[in-house]
């Protein structure tokens, strides 16, 4: 073979490397499948925004973007009309929809808890002029929904302090989601409610009262859960393994980088300083914090189903609410 032929060939092997790295390049980033995520506004994201700024749903091929939903209501009913397909919600919304006590009827509703969140990072929140349970009676507790959220945590959690009913020594103000319930108290339509992190150190700032931990006055509680649809997560399991992988892997990092995490707190919240994110951040870290490796707390699913049981509302096996197969497929547990 002549030189000119042979600086033919070597020209046209490196054409034929750069065209296969260009062609895996692009089929990889075909194979990014996009995600939406809808969840509530706080602190309790924080394992997601570092699963999104890290890079660990990219590794698993996953676009996912998050929005903030006004309310459980609204949270549902996008779910069940396919506008998102991942979610963290209350479980006790999950149990409550199923059981058709939801604010809406939503027929073929099958949405699910696959991971936990948080075990109950919520702080039981008093107007200034509250310096005890007691002063409560007569006035309002603001919640998302009289019957799912964690409304049945705090009847529970002001029963224990004081005997006191729902509907009968104070009243029930249906509001919406944490921000609604934070506005509820500072125009005094409600003088207490469940507030999560970091609305709560906010408003402590701002001369509001912390009564107590949510997760220390109730115990064991599963909280907020990652939630899909049986159906969707049936037809797309590889999508669904690749997002349990990456939010178990978001919570290992978060638990071994305080100060990264700290400072993807910062920059998600804004006007949070350092000392109040190291606050929350402790907090997500405490036993009433998020789920250690996204694994569901199961004793605290038993007892939000007793807490609803003794509310009066219809309750069955966890097994209607929850599928674990996805997580021990994903984490081999």
């Amino acid at each position: 073979m002549g030189e000119t032929m042979r600086v033919f060939a070597r020209g046209w092997a490196g054409f034929g490397v750069g065209l296969v790295a260009l062609f895996a390049a692009t089929t990889t980033a075909m194979a990014q499948v996009d995600v939406r995520m809808i969840g509530f506004g706080g602190a309790n994201n924080l394992v997601t925004w570092i699963a999104m700024e890290k890079g660990f749903f990219e590794k698993e091929n996953l676009k996912v973007t998050l929005d903030v939903t006004p309310g459980s209501r609204e949270q549902i009913a996008d779910m069940m009309a396919g506008k998102y397909q991942f979610a963290t919600t209350s479980f006790d919304n999950i149990v409550a929809y199923t059981e058709g006590e939801g604010r809406d009827n939503l027929p073929g509703f099958d949405i699910v808890a696959i991971m936990g969140a948080h075990s109950g990072f919520n702080s039981v929140v008093v107007r200034p002029e509250i310096n005890s349970y007691a002063d409560i009676k007569g006035k309002a507790l603001a919640v998302d929904s009289p019957k799912s959220g964690y409304a049945t945590m705090m009847y529970e959690i002001i029963r224990r302090k004081t005997d006191m009913v729902q509907d009968k020594d104070y009243q029930i103000l249906q509001v919406g989601g944490t921000g609604a319930r934070v506005k509820a108290l500072k125009d005094g339509t409600a003088v207490i409610a469940a507030i999560s992190s970091p609305d709560d150190q906010l408003m402590k700032a701002a001369g509001f009262r912390i009564l107590g931990d949510a997760a220390v006055e109730i115990g064991a509680y599963q909280g907020s859960a990652y939630a899909v649809r049986r159906s969707w997560a049936v037809a797309n399991e590889a999508t669904v393994l690749g997002y349990v992988r990456a939010t178990v892997a978001a919570t290992e990092w978060l638990v071994a980088n305080r100060k990264g995490a700290v400072e993807v707190l910062r920059a998600r919240v804004k006007g949070l300083d350092e000392a109040t994110a190291g606050i929350i951040y402790d907090g997500l870290l405490s036993p009433g914090g998020m789920n250690r490796r996204g694994a569901l707390n199961l004793k605290g699913i038993d007892t939000v189903l007793a807490l609803r049981k003794q509310a009066g509302s219809k309750v069955g096996e966890a097994a209607r609410y929850i599928d674990t197969s996805y997580y021990q497929k994903a984490v081999g547990k």
